[in-house]
């Protein structure tokens, strides 16, 4: 199984500009300044890197509760 948080990470960060280790895996999406539009795009690279479908909700708002979501789908697969 694919590390998950790391893959995340790693899209954000790049996506960003910034270093892994600057981004709070606890933070909100606001809280590291990524709209709608950013974490849409986000989230089809997320999909391709772990080859899984992700079904974002409102209650989705951190890398942490993201990545329990995937993690979850992949154990239910």
């Amino acid at each position: 199984m694919k590390d998950v948080r790391g893959v995340i990470v790693k899209i954000i960060a790049e996506y960003l500009d910034k270093d892994e280790s600057e981004i709070d895996v606890n933070s909100t999406f606001t809280d590291i300044v990524l709209d709608s539009l950013d974490i849409m795009e986000l989230v089809m690279q997320m999909q391709e890197e772990l080859d899984c479908k992700i079904e974002l909700s409102q209650d989705i708002t951190t890398i942490e509760q993201l990545t329990k979501l995937i993690e979850k789908q992949e154990v239910t697969v």
